[in-house]
């Protein structure tokens, strides 16, 4: 028997996309930060541009991730039995 009202399930629904579009602005700008950084500034030092080429790879993947935790992996984790 489902407990929540079509108003509890909305009121999830919002506060789980707000986090999405949260998480993912943040994953965003990490990666067009550390790709400007890297551009701009051309840093001569190997450790610093392999440290910036880990975080921006490391950022496109979460913003590729991100969408698939939320919304595909979420609804088959949280199934209720019936």
């Amino acid at each position: 028997m489902d407990t929540n009202s079509p108003d509890q399930n909305r009121g999830g629904r919002r506060h789980k996309l707000r986090g999405f579009i949260i998480a993912e602005t943040i994953a965003i700008v990490v990666l067009l930060a550390a790709g400007t950084l890297v551009v701009s500034t051309r840093p001569v030092d190997s450790m610093v541009v392999t440290i910036l080429n880990v975080v921006m790879f490391l950022a496109a993947a979460s913003a590729a991730a991100i969408p698939i935790l939320c919304f595909a992996f979420a609804p088959i984790l949280l199934r209720s039995n019936r």
